[in-house]
């Protein structure tokens, strides 16, 4: 026996009703959901706190983020986040102690693991509670002590390009057929502070320090800016270190590498530092072929550093 027209039309209206109810079901729990979700995480309060808790930490330490993502509203309240040793730091080195701030629990990030390279892990010493923000302080021995580098004593460097002496004023030198330049430049979607090659092909440049101060190790970093150019061109660097007139080293990079460290025992003492860079090419393949003016890059910087047990 089929159903009346009469309690067709009441089911479908008890189906509708459910339906309905669901809906308004699930949009209570996502309007929930949300506003958990995306209540503001962090008041002002937290970030006067952090902000007067990084001021007051000894200028030598450097301070990290434990949350990346916290960078940019962090430099904004604390100045020291927005020094270049804590927005593009080389790597760990140089750092015997060292704070991290993040959230509550983000003690440590990806970004700090992949620039400990191959130091042992730091021993949390200090947590200090700053609302919803945690400062952690660090001790790593093995990282050493800075004495010097390349990017902070740009203005002692003397630059040569292919035997002829390029002019400059410590930031920008510019050669015959090139030019290098000190600034922040991305490597592996990271930023990184360091002296910026544009190269004829094959051609060498000289980078040397007549007169740098050394501990028992020099230590750097060479890799290749822009994540397009680095898609065009897969050309090697070569690199060489080269103490008082001694090759001491070489190495042969590529933009696949990253931010590639390299590393050689000196002598405590005054030393004449050089590196000798050059690229395979200058330019980079686009739709039209090989284009010179579409600069394929290499960055580098060197450290002199006093290190135990190397």
């Amino acid at each position: 026996m089929s159903p009346s027209p009469e309690s067709s039309a009441l089911l479908s209206r008890r189906v509708a009703r459910a339906l309905l109810g669901g809906v308004l079901a699930v949009a209570l729990v996502e309007a929930i959901a949300s506003t958990v979700v995306y209540r503001p995480a962090l008041q002002p309060q937290d970030w006067e706190a952090a902000a007067a808790a990084v001021e007051a930490l000894p200028p030598d330490e450097p301070v990290w983020l434990g949350t990346p993502w916290l960078g940019p509203r962090a430099r904004l309240h604390a100045s020291r986040l927005a020094r270049w040793d804590a927005v593009a730091p080389a790597d760990l080195r140089g750092a015997p102690r060292f704070h991290v701030l993040g959230l509550t629990g983000d003690r440590w990030a990806p970004t700090l693991e992949a620039d400990r390279e191959d130091l042992p892990p730091p021993t949390l010493v200090g947590t200090e509670s700053l609302g919803s923000l945690e400062l952690y302080t660090y001790e790593l021995p093995e990282a050493g002590t800075r004495l010097g580098g390349f990017v902070e004593d740009a203005a002692e460097l003397r630059v040569e390009l292919a035997g002829s002496a390029c002019r400059g004023s410590g930031r920008s030198w510019k050669c015959a057929d090139g030019r290098v330049e000190l600034g922040v430049v991305e490597v592996d979607h990271r930023p990184r502070r360091c002296l910026k090659l544009e190269l004829p092909d094959g051609a060498t440049v000289r980078l040397r320090h007549p007169g740098m101060t050394t501990g028992n190790v020099l230590r750097g970093h060479v890799g290749v800016h822009d994540f397009n150019a680095r898609l065009r061109s897969d050309a090697p660097v070569r690199v060489r270190v080269v103490v008082d007139g001694q090759r001491v080293a070489q190495w042969l990079v590529t933009d696949s590498q990253g931010w590639w460290p390299f590393a050689v025992h000196t002598e405590p003492g005054v030393h004449d530092v050089e590196l000798e860079l050059s690229a395979a090419v200058r330019g980079t393949w686009q739709r039209s072929g090989y284009e010179a003016g579409q600069a394929h890059a290499p960055c580098v910087e060197l450290r002199a550093l006093q290190e135990a047990g190397t």
